[in-house]
């Protein structure tokens, strides 16, 4: 992120993150709050909405993004898109 432009990168992740890995801030100063997951199956809906539920509200997030490099499950894209998070995979990283 701090090679791409990116403000005040830090990496946060850890027990009682409340679902924060990283956190950053863009030219425009908006939070940018990340979740990364490493699962071997693509990332469930459960997981994208306890992310929705801390993103904004606990952590302030102006975009919160989730990766998920091996993919999103079809029900947990469609409702990142209802409620306006970002969600990344490996082809997205790799843009």
């Amino acid at each position: 992120m701090a090679r791409d432009g990116f403000r005040g990168t830090r990496r946060v992740g850890g027990a009682g993150d409340f679902g924060m890995d990283a956190t950053t801030r863009d030219d425009d100063g908006r939070l940018l709050i990340l979740q990364c997951k490493q699962y071997q199956i693509p990332v469930g809906s459960g997981h994208v909405q306890k992310f929705n539920g801390t993103a904004r509200l606990h952590h302030g997030a102006d975009l919160p993004i989730m990766i998920g490099l091996n993919g999103f499950t079809q029900p947990a894209v469609d409702f990142a898109q209802h409620h306006q998070l970002i969600l990344m995979g490996r082809p997205e990283l790799k843009k």
